[in-house]
This record gives C-alpha cells, sequence and structure tokens, in this order.
C-alpha cells in the first residue's frame, strides 16, 4: 500500500464496510507495522472518529522494496494508531524471551526490585515515546507470548520447568494483574489468563534447541516452543474444566475471582481515576510511596484509590502517607497464601481534617496487596 494506491483504497473501503455493515467497534491489526503510516492515517481519516484503533507496531516485511526504504517505517514516537506498550509489558512480568532466572526474568511483579521505576512509568502508561496515556495501550501477556501462568510456574527446573500446569505462583500473578488493572489509559487482556491457562503442551525453547523445521507436502513447518504457539492447537486450546476449581495445584477459582474484581474496580465511579486520556504525574494527580525495599511500591490515584504493593520475600512498612480527608474502606487484600475482593468494603478506617494521615504505619507481608478506596466520590466521578 506505502505505493500502490489501490492496495490503500481496498483497505479503506474493507475496513469502511465492517464499521458501516457489521457494526465493528474498531480494530485490532496483526502487525500494524507492515502497513505504512500514510495508509493508517488515511484510514482513520475515512471512517468516524469514535472507531478504536490498536495494534502491534513491530516493523519485519517481506517486502524488499519495504525494507529498502527506512523512510517507510514508523514506530511509537510517531504512531499512526495505539499500539501494544511492550516497555510495560517488560517492566511488570519481563520480556518475551524464554525466562531462566525466576529473580530476574518475570518482571517487578516476580521480584526484580530494579524495575521499580521502570513499573512506575508502566503504571503511568507514559514513556519519552508518549504524550498521552491513550498512546499506548498497557497489558501483560498476549496471544503470542509466554502465559503468565508459565513465566509464573511454580517449578523453574527439571522435567516440569516453566509449566505452568504443574504449579502456579499465584500471589506474583495477583500483583502483576493489579499493576495492569489500575494503570492508567487502555488495557487488554489475553484470554484465559484469569483461569491460569498455561502452554505448557508446547515444549521450551531449550529442549528443541530454539526451533524445530517439520518438512510437509506443503512445506516447512516452524515450531518455536512454548512462547510463540502460532501454528500449534493443543497449547492454544482453553481448558475450560479448569473454571472454578479449587482442588487443583492451584486456586483458579480464587484467581478468576481476583481478575473479576478488579475490572469491577476499574469500570466502578472510582475506577474512573484510572479510565482517563489525561497525562498525569507524581504529584500531579497521583503520588508514589517508595519503602526502602525496591519490591515495595504504593501508589494513591485521583485522590481516590490507594494501592499497595509488595513483590518481595520480606515485610515491609508504607509510612508518611498523606490521603485525603474521607472513610476509606479496603476492598482487595491478598498475600502468599489467599485473597480477598469485596468492592463493599472488607475493613474500614477515617481521615478528617485533623488527622491527614495513616493512624499507624502500615505493614504489608510478603508477596501482598492491599486497595483502598474513599467514599464520598463528587459528582463528576460518579456521573462517569
Amino acid at each position: 500500500s506505502e505505493n500502490r494506491p489501490m492496495v490503500q483504497r481496498w483497505l479503506i473501503d474493507q475496513c469502511r464496510a465492517y464499521v458501516e455493515e457489521f457494526g465493528v467497534d474498531g480494530f485490532r491489526i496483526d502487525l500494524a507495522g507492515q502497513t505504512d503510516e500514510q495508509t493508517l492515517r488515511a484510514v482513520r481519516a475515512a471512517l468516524p472518529a469514535d472507531v478504536i484503533w490498536y495494534g502491534e507496531p513491530w516493523i519485519g516485511s517481506n517486502d524488499p522494496d519495504f525494507e529498502a526504504n527506512p523512510s517507510w517505517d514508523w514506530y511509537k514516537a510517531d504512531s499512526p494508531i495505539t499500539y501494544f506498550q511492550d516497555d510495560a509489558r517488560n517492566a511488570w512480568q519481563g520480556t518475551p524471551d524464554a525466562p531462566r532466572d525466576p529473580a530476574t526474568d518475570r518482571g517487578w511483579a516476580g521480584g526484580a526490585g530494579a524495575l521499580r521505576e521502570a513499573a512506575v512509568n508502566a503504571i503511568l502508561n507514559r514513556w519519552p515515546d508518549e504524550q498521552d496515556p491513550t498512546e499506548g495501550i498497557n497489558y501483560l501477556d498476549i496471544h503470542d507470548n509466554w502465559t503468565l501462568a508459565d513465566r509464573f510456574a511454580s517449578t523453574t527446573t527439571g522435567p516440569d520447568a516453566w509449566d505452568g500446569r504443574a504449579g502456579v505462583d499465584e500471589a506474583a500473578v495477583r500483583i502483576a494483574a493489579t499493576l495492569l488493572l489500575t494503570s492508567l489509559g487502555p488495557v487488554v487482556l489475553n484470554g484465559g489468563t484469569e483461569i491460569l491457562r498455561s502452554k505448557g503442551a508446547a515444549p521450551r525453547p531449550d529442549e528443541i534447541g530454539g526451533q524445530i523445521v517439520e518438512q510437509t507436502a506443503l512445506g516447512p513447518v516452524y515450531i518455536n516452543g512454548r512462547g510463540d504457539t502460532y501454528n500449534l492447537r493443543t497449547p492454544n486450546q482453553f481448558d475450560w474444566e479448569q473454571v472454578g476449581r479449587t482442588d487443583g495445584p492451584d486456586d483458579v477459582a480464587g484467581m478468576m475471582d481476583w481478575w473479576r474484581g478488579l475490572i469491577a474496580l476499574r469500570m466502578s465511579p472510582a475506577g474512573a481515576v484510572f479510565r482517563t486520556a489525561d497525562p498525569l504525574g507524581e504529584h500531579d494527580g497521583i503520588q508514589f510511596f517508595r519503602p526502602s525495599d525496591e519490591h515495595a511500591l504504593g501508589y494513591l490515584v485521583g485522590d481516590r484509590v490507594l494501592v499497595l504493593l509488595n513483590a518481595g520475600d520480606t515485610e515491609v512498612t508504607f509510612d508518611e502517607m498523606s490521603l485525603p480527608m474521607g472513610d476509606w474502606r479496603s476492598v482487595a487484600v491478598a498475600d502468599a497464601e489467599a485473597s480477598r475482593f469485596d468492592l463493599e468494603g472488607i475493613e474500614a478506617f477515617r481521615t478528617d481534617h485533623t488527622a491527614d494521615r495513616w493512624a499507624q504505619p502500615v505493614s504489608l507481608p510478603p508477596a501482598s496487596v492491599q486497595i483502598w478506596v474513599v467514599d464520598g466520590l463528587p459528582p463528576m466521578i460518579q456521573a462517569d
């Protein structure tokens, strides 16, 4: 389409037909970086302004003309669509590479404390190549990547290494899920993550030397292992029998309740502070609390929702947290053993004009989450 006007016109006509005839809300574009920037802008201009556009910004064309003309490339800084924000993914749960060391390859949620500031940027959804939170769409795992269940597998050595079917570090997954669904701007979820879907039926890359090439009558088939199962059937299946299970190696029912609670919070009147297109900065709509231990992080969003996280293996203490006046209720609490989500409130305390700080420091056990919401939201929030 970059030098073929009728191909560009065909793409515009296709998208227009989907919107006008089928009523679709928008488009997720696979390998969007292989379509030239001008065409994507032309398609958007030809369709209503409320059509949703997002996709993969990666560049990797098979067209020799495209590869020979670097000026045709675009990436995040000049993206004509909202793109998958891989920097957020890398900060929270690790890069898409095969994990080797659980202490460093599972992102901040998995215990890599050195990534705390990257996790902060991901919560803000604000990077050097983004001007506002809608330019990038935050996510954790996605169809081609390692699933959270496998990346946060309990076993990392031996025959069951990095296989979520043998057990999952549920606490780390809850922390990662909390980071995603309390971040600013748009988010996307990978189907099956909420029931700890695993791709353990696919081999690990190290087991197959990186790739297996199967010769068939129709040509070669490339098998890339657990982190890239685009052409494998069984690893991509949804095991619906897992829904509601509490008798396996993991509490799948409890995990699903955690995701359901986070989604309900995000879509509630209080959750409007996350669903924003306005860029927020530290002390400008969002305030961060950083204990000396880099595995701990807290943040107060819009003076309405307080999130406290401990991704480490020792207890941490939050103190000196200034909070607005109001009635605060705990809506979520989790540690390494159990979790509970209740938007009606688990416990409560009150701050007023004479005591605008916590009455005492708050200690979080290892691998834990607490979320608090203040009551008495102003009408502009309640009417969202």
